[in-house]
Parts: structure tokens; sequence; C-alpha cells
């Protein structure tokens, strides 16, 4: 088994318009993440994270297919912290949406 590319380009947008970027990269083993880059903000974010976006490079650039997380998904995400989970099942053509619906499932079960 291989990895649909050799990163996923990550975006973040704050409420306060921050903008920031990094890389998440597949591992050795099937379904592994290696690592995850540090986020480069373009000025010190002051809010939430309002949007995600996350996209698999391969060789010849984009692969066509762009997921997108609204602020309360990516919270969930994050608190559920499945974050490599979610990166690992885009990387490896898993079913990046159902770790987003589980991470928010249990942060309802939580509240």
């Amino acid at each position: 088994m291989t990895p649909r590319g050799s990163r996923l380009a990550c975006s973040l947008r704050t409420q306060d318009g921050c903008l920031g970027s990094y890389s998440a990269y597949p591992g050795e083993a099937p379904k592994s993440v290696a690592k995850v880059d540090p986020v480069q903000w373009d000025k010190p974010p002051q809010g939430e994270v309002l949007e995600a976006h996350f996209t698999v490079i391969g060789e010849m650039g984009m692969t066509g297919k762009m997921i997108f997380l609204n602020q309360s998904q990516w919270r969930a995400l994050s608190q559920a912290r499945l974050e490599e989970v979610f990166y690992a099942a885009i990387l490896w053509g898993g079913n990046a949406l159902k770790v987003v619906e589980d991470a928010v499932l249990l942060s309802k079960r939580n509240s």
C-alpha cells in the first residue's frame, strides 16, 4: 500500500484574519503519519480557527481534491485529539470525513 501523495498541504484561517500553513507527511507504515510541521502564521493569531483546508500534494502537484472543515468541525477534531488520524486518513485514502464525524459526536457526548 502506498500513500496518495508525498505530503498533505494544510491551511488555517482564524477569526481575526490570520493565515497559517503547514504540512503533514506520510509514514513508512501504512496509515501512519511520519511528522507534522509546526504552523507558520503570517501574523500571531488572536482568534479561534474559523476554517481549515487540506489537499494532497503528489509528484505532479495537487491531486485535485480539497477537504474543507468549518470552525465547529476543526474544534471537535482538535478537542478529540484526532488530527493525526484525520491526516492519515487523507494521505492513505481512508475516510477522513468519518474521522471528523466521530470527533463531532465525541464533542457532543462530552458537552
